[in-house]
């Protein structure tokens, strides 16, 4: 069988499903069917997921709102079970691509029993996922950092272990993460001549050169710094009002301050080998 969407067309599905459809979270039998006591639909974790392969249309009128069981030729996968239908599964989330599949296997609770649960990640950060943590019972749209914590208005609640491709997506019209590291060298080689090879390899040669062209308050080096900028606010870090402005003053020193300790970096305010290889990590 073909694809059922495109990653674009999955996540403006997902994001249909929160900011248009009424619905609150159910483990039951009458999983995604309409409630007429409170105008309703009723959706879980997975088969809020497996209801949109499955061509969930939100039609009071229909069983399961539309969706057909088994549909597209969409398996009934678990939360955790959904890792056998997904390519390139992996623990790392630093690259994380637009439409794919997140779930908690092999976390526990304080009681020792598995945690299963399912997101969708939607790009910029942000995650698809219907859950009842922090008291929303419905499905929301929560934050996801670069270890794969999730969080939703500034309160982290647990955190996801496994992402991979859901074989039912067509990934080909999302582009593939930016290689950090093969920019900072060019950026590099564009404002002090490196002469460093750009492959993307944080070797020998780019750390020297991290070394020597360190980054500061007050310094002249606005290529540097608008990359610097550039990638503190890609990772959530403000840099006044001016944003990549290619001047490093006192907003920006304190968005590196901040970086470097979550890293757990010395908090100087200053970029050197240790702060860039963390930058594009």
């Amino acid at each position: 069988m073909g694809k059922v969407f495109t990653s674009k067309q999955f996540i403006e599905k997902l994001k249909w499903l929160v900011n248009d459809v009424p619905n609150y979270y159910y483990s039951g039998k009458l999983w995604l069917e309409y409630n007429k006591s409170n105008g309703k639909f009723r959706m879980d974790c997975v088969l809020s997921v497996k209801g949109i392969l499955w061509g969930f249309k939100a039609d009071k009128n229909k069983y399961k709102g539309g969706a057909v069981y088994k549909s597209n030729g969409v398996a009934d996968f678990s939360c955790n079970g959904a890792l056998s239908y997904c390519t390139d599964v992996s623990t790392n989330f630093e690259h994380l691509v637009v439409g794919e599949y997140l779930c908690m296997k092999g976390l526990k609770n304080s009681e020792g029993k598995a945690i299963n649960h399912t997101g969708i990640y939607l790009g910029n950060g942000k995650v698809f996922e219907c859950t009842t943590s922090w008291g929303t019972n419905k499905c929301i749209i929560s934050d996801i950092d670069k270890n794969g914590t999730r969080s939703y208005k500034g309160s982290k609640s647990r955190r996801w272990t496994y992402h991979g491709k859901l074989k039912y997506i067509d990934y080909s019209d999302e582009p593939q993460p930016l290689n950090q590291t093969k920019l900072l060298q060019s950026k590099l080689n564009e404002q002090f001549k490196c002469g460093l090879a750009e492959d993307g390899i944080f070797g020998v040669k780019t750390k020297q050169a991290c070394a020597k062209h360190y980054l500061q308050y007050n310094n002249s080096y606005r290529i540097m710094n608008k990359w610097l900028q550039t990638r503190l606010i890609e990772l959530g870090y403000s840099c006044g009002k001016s944003g990549a402005d290619g001047y490093f003053g006192k907003d920006t020193k304190k968005a590196v301050v901040n970086f470097q300790k979550a890293k757990h970096l010395n908090p100087d305010g200053i970029v050197g080998q240790y702060t860039y290889q963390a930058l594009v990590e």
